[in-house]
C-alpha cells in the first residue's frame, strides 16, 4: 500500500522554509511611536490594506509591539495586513506592528519596482525587483534580475543567496548550489544561506550534508526557526521522529505561530502512532491560522486513513477534506485526493472514483502512480490504508 511521502505532511513533502537574507534595522527606526494592538486601529471595511499582503523591501525591517520587537522581517517575506493605525501595519502572523515604509504591496509590486529600475537601474533595485518576482514565482525574471545586480555590484552574498533561492525553487539543485556556495565562501557566518543550500540537499535525498549545513546554521543563530524546523524535516526523513519533534518543538517555543513546524510535528507523532498528539497539533495549526487547508487536509487524512478505530472518523474526514478543497478552490491534487480517500473510507465510493479521477489528472508527474495507486484500491471499492 503506497504511503502518502512525497507532498505535504500525510501526503509527502515535509514543509520547508526558503529565506532571504537578514540585516540589522536602522537605529532611526527606535524613534517611531508604536501603536497598541487596538488602539485607533482603522475600520477594516474603510481601509483596502487591511486583507492586502506586503512584501518587505528592507533587510532586518522590525516588527513591534510597545515592548519589544517581535520579529526581525527577512528581505522579501510575504504578510498578509490584519490592522491599521496610520503608517503601521498590523501582521498577526508575527504578533507585531510593521512601517509601511518598508513595504511594497504585493500585488502591484512588480510594476512598481520596474518603475524605481526604470528611474535607477541600479543593482540594489534590479536586486529588489528580482524579490518581487521571486515572491510571484515568476522564477527566470528573479534570476534575470538578480544576476544583473550581480553584474553591477558582483559579490553581494544576499544576492547569490536570493538567486539560489529562486534557482531551488525551479529544481535547479545543482546551480542553487553553486550559487550559495558562493555566498558562503563571500561570508562564512550566512545562516541563511547554509539553510538554503540544506534545502536543495533535502532535496536531492543528502541528508548527511543538510544536517550538518543546518548545525552550522543553528550554531551561528540559536533563534532560528526555519533551521530547526528544517533540521526536524531531516530527522525524520531519516527516521528519527523523536529527534525532529524535539526540533519542531524549538521551533515554536521560538515562533508559537510557525503553522508548518505543527504540522511537521503533527507528522512525526503520526509516525510514532500518537494520533492524539498530531490531531491537537493540527487543529492548533487551524485555529492559528484560519486560511492554512494544508492542515485542514492533514486533518481530513487521519480521520480517514487512521488504523486507530477511537481515531478513525470518515464522516469528519470527508467534512475537513471538502473544506480544504473548497479553500485551495478544488485546484490542489493532494487535497482533491484526501477528499476521495475521505469517502472510500466513508463508504461512498461513487464520489471517490470521481475525486480521485480529478486529483490523478491535476497530479505533477512525480505523483501520479501514488495516486494511481489509490485510485486503482478505489475502483475495487477497498479503503486505502497507508
Amino acid at each position: 500500500m503506497a504511503s502518502r511521502s512525497e507532498k505535504g505532511l500525510f501526503s509527502g513533502m515535509l514543509f520547508v522554509v526558503v529565506c532571504g537574507l537578514v540585516l540589522t534595522a536602522t537605529d532611526a527606526q527606535v524613534a517611531f511611536a508604536i501603536p497598541q494592538q487596538t488602539a485607533n486601529t482603522t475600520d477594516a471595511a474603510a481601509d483596502d490594506r487591511v486583507g492586502s499582503k506586503v512584501i518587505v523591501t528592507v533587510a532586518g525591517a522590525p516588527l513591534r509591539t510597545p515592548e519589544a520587537i517581535v520579529w526581525k522581517a527577512y528581505l522579501g517575506e510575504t504578510f498578509t495586513v490584519t490592522l491599521t493605525n496610520g503608517e503601521w501595519l498590523w501582521i498577526d502572523q508575527k504578533g507585531g506592528w510593521l512601517w509601511e515604509q518598508e513595504t511594497v504591496n504585493f500585488d502591484t509590486a512588480v510594476t512598481e519596482l520596474s518603475q524605481r529600475v526604470q528611474a535607477d537601474p541600479s543593482a540594489e533595485n534590479f536586486h529588489l525587483r528580482g524579490i518581487a518576482l521571486l515572491a510571484h514565482q515568476q522564477y527566470d525574471g528573479a534570476i534575470a534580475d538578480f544576476s544583473e545586480s550581480l553584474k553591477r555590484k558582483p559579490g553581494q552574498a544576499g544576492v547569490l543567496n536570493n538567486r539560489g533561492q529562486a534557482r531551488y525553487l525551479k529544481s535547479d539543485y545543482a546551480a542553487a548550489v553553486a550559487d550559495l556556495n558562493a555566498a558562503i565562501e563571500l561570508d562564512p557566518e550566512h545562516f541563511l544561506a547554509m539553510n538554503n543550500r540544506a534545502l536543495c540537499y533535502i532535496a536531492v535525498d543528502q541528508f548527511d550534508d543538510a544536517l550538518a549545513d543546518l548545525n552550522a546554521a543553528i550554531q551561528l543563530n540559536k533563534e532560528y526557526p526555519e533551521a530547526l524546523n528544517n533540521r526536524g524535516v531531516v530527522h525524520s526523513r531519516k527516521g528519527n521522529y523523536q529527534a525532529a519533534i524535539v526540533d519542531f518543538s524549538t521551533a515554536l517555543k521560538i515562533d508559537e505561530k510557525y503553522i508548518n513546524a505543527y504540522g511537521n510535528r503533527a507528522y512525526a507523532h503520526v509516525q510514532q502512532g500518537n494520533d492524539a498528539a498530531a490531531i491537537n497539533d493540527l487543529r492548533t495549526a487551524m485555529t492559528k491560522d484560519s486560511n492554512n487547508y494544508q492542515a485542514v487536509n492533514d486533518l481530513a487524512w487521519i480521520y480517514a486513513t487512521s488504523q486507530n478505530a477511537s481515531t478513525r472518523a470518515p464522516g469528519e474526514a470527508v467534512r475537513l477534506a471538502t473544506a480544504a478543497c473548497r479553500m485551495s478552490q478544488y485546484e490542489d491534487w493532494n487535497a482533491l485526493d484526501t477528499l476521495a480517500v475521505a469517502h472510500a473510507a466513508n463508504g461512498d465510493f461513487d464520489a471517490a472514483k470521481q475525486w480521485v479521477t480529478t486529483a490523478l489528472e491535476k497530479a505533477p508527474a512525480a505523483q501520479k502512480q501514488r495516486i494511481a495507486e489509490h485510485q486503482q484500491l478505489i475502483l475495487t471499492e477497498k479503503p486505502v490504508v497507508p
